[in-house]
């Protein structure tokens, strides 16, 4: 944000007279076609204080929003620009709505996949759309934690990625890729520098012409995948391998934060303890790195048995990346759940978080499914922290029986919130992937559009400047306030819509 706009004090000087608004207005929004003035209801809302009208529009849900563009072309582009967008996003992180989980399920006629959002506090499904892009009990949720807003899901029986933005009931099926039969594992991150999201594949090469490991990337509006600017390192082939491999095996997919996508290295697929335990890749610079080992993997990790390393994976709590332990199996110190956070990416520093000890009733919840994942957080000190769990448990042939807990680490209580069975026809291993994922509102598209939405210039001088100053001081938008994970360069995140909807609903 440019320096004129740093002061608080100097916000009135954005905001022209009543009789100037109007004539802008006016003159902004005359109808192309038929050359006639439009009175616009933004004149009303101009008449109001900037600060006012901040705090209104950036407390409107996205369902409201989208229903709000209706009214006039100045609040549809208003709506659409980039910067609302994010501000909106900023203001969801100050004031979370009440969590809600995102649940895809195969309808009962199985010819079509349906979405839902189902709150954490209450037993209410909301049925948001359905698509017939997918018509089996194959489609599964990537990201366990949203990027954005915006979910990666794949059909195991199209081999087809989608993106989708559960908020505004929107999905785009991504183009065929490469090498579908080798082992690969997919991961969705955003771009700061294009504005763009990018889902990055990274792929086992069994040492062909290409070499070991591979890695493609798809960007909105592209009819392909292409190869990423820089191919792995030799230096990381062996840990790039061993990633793909526990993500393969183990339904483990990568995480996005602070501009990188985080795979995590399984040290029994290593020949000596590794150095490293996560592979970085830069997002914008499509470059790869690592993050050496933390302090609890020993001289004879690598020696443990698969069985003991499977259930570690990562997860994104409060904007930082944490490996999660699974000790289920019983140590010297009894059998828990331990949560370790990343401190520095420069010196690899951890620190223990949360420690979840397997006892009396958390102990016959978590120590029986076969699977077991923490998926994220909700909340905060302020309002309570809660941390999400996800388990699975193989009842017969293709059922398994899903649940999910909130664990308060204060009261140390674990509470089911979301119990049901689910036929995966897929399952690798008796790991059947997951339908579901942590819910964030956004008005993030998922289509790249074809002309520019931005507002126009004197439009974004009277509204668009007013609501930008005045968010620095009330969301905390710009300088050391702003969310560590929020963009800085004020974006969004669009691509190319390929998939129709078939049914809204509550829309």
């Amino acid at each position: 944000m440019g320096a004129d706009m740093m002061g608080s004090s100097k916000r009135t000087s954005f905001m022209p007279s009543c009789g100037e608004a109007a004539k802008k207005m006016v003159g902004l929004f005359t109808s192309n076609k038929r050359k006639k003035p439009v009175v616009s209801v933004t004149v009303c809302t101009l008449l109001l204080p900037h600060d006012m009208m901040l705090e209104v529009l950036l407390r409107l849900p996205v369902k409201s929003i989208l229903r709000f563009r209706a009214v006039c072309r100045s609040w549809a582009a208003l709506f659409s620009s980039k910067d609302f967008c994010s501000l909106h996003i900023a203001a969801n992180k100050v004031r979370p709505p009440a969590p809600k989980l995102l649940v895809v399920s195969p309808t009962s006629t199985l010819d079509s996949s349906a979405v839902y959002s189902y709150s954490l506090s209450g037993h209410r499904d909301d049925l948001l759309f359905t698509f017939d892009s997918a018509r089996h009990t194959s489609v599964e949720v990537v990201t366990l934690s949203p990027c954005c807003g915006l979910t990666l899901l794949f059909d195991a029986a199209a081999r087809a990625y989608y993106v989708c933005n559960a908020a505004t009931r929107a999905i785009t099926r991504l183009p065929p890729y490469r090498y579908p039969r080798r082992d690969y594992t997919a991961g969705l991150g955003f771009d700061n520098q294009t504005r763009e999201y990018k889902v990055v594949r990274l792929i086992n090469g069994y040492n062909n012409e290409n070499g070991a490991v591979m890695c493609d990337v798809y960007t909105p509006g592209a009819d392909c995948w292409r190869p990423v600017a820089r191919e792995v390192p030799f230096g990381l082939f062996q840990f790039a391998i061993s990633a793909v491999d526990h993500a393969v095996l183990n339904r483990i997919p990568p995480v996005f934060a602070n501009g990188f996508l985080h795979w995590l290295i399984c040290p029994s697929f290593v020949i000596r303890r590794p150095r490293a335990a996560i592979i970085l890749f830069s997002v914008a610079e499509e470059t790869f790195g690592s993050i050496r080992s933390p302090p609890f993997w020993g001289p004879t990790e690598n020696l443990r048995p698969w069985s003991q390393s499977e259930g570690e994976h990562l997860v994104v709590m409060d904007d930082q990346v944490c490996i999660v332990r699974n000790l289920r199996n019983g140590t010297p110190h009894g059998s828990a759940l331990e949560i370790w956070g990343l401190l520095d990416y420069g010196s690899g520093d951890w620190s223990l978080n949360h420690r979840i000890d397997l006892f009396g009733h958390i102990q016959r919840e978590l120590s029986d499914p076969q699977v077991v994942r923490v998926i994220g957080s909700v909340g905060n000190c302020g309002s309570g922290k809660k941390i999400v769990i996800a388990t699975s448990k193989h009842l017969v042939y293709e059922k398994f029986q899903k649940k999910v807990y909130t664990y308060d680490p204060r009261c140390k209580v674990l509470q089911c919130i979301r119990s049901f069975t689910e036929t995966h026809t897929f399952a690798l291993h008796l790991i059947p992937g997951s339908r579901f994922s942590l819910f964030e509102e956004s008005l993030a598209p998922v289509h790249k559009t074809d002309e520019d939405l931005a507002l126009p210039s004197t439009l974004a001088k009277v509204i668009g400047g007013n609501l930008l100053v005045a968010a620095r001081g009330k969301v905390g938008v710009g300088g050391d306030q702003l969310p560590s994970n929020f963009p800085r360069r004020r974006h969004i995140i669009v691509a190319r819509a390929s998939v129709k909807v078939a049914n809204l609903h509550n829309f």
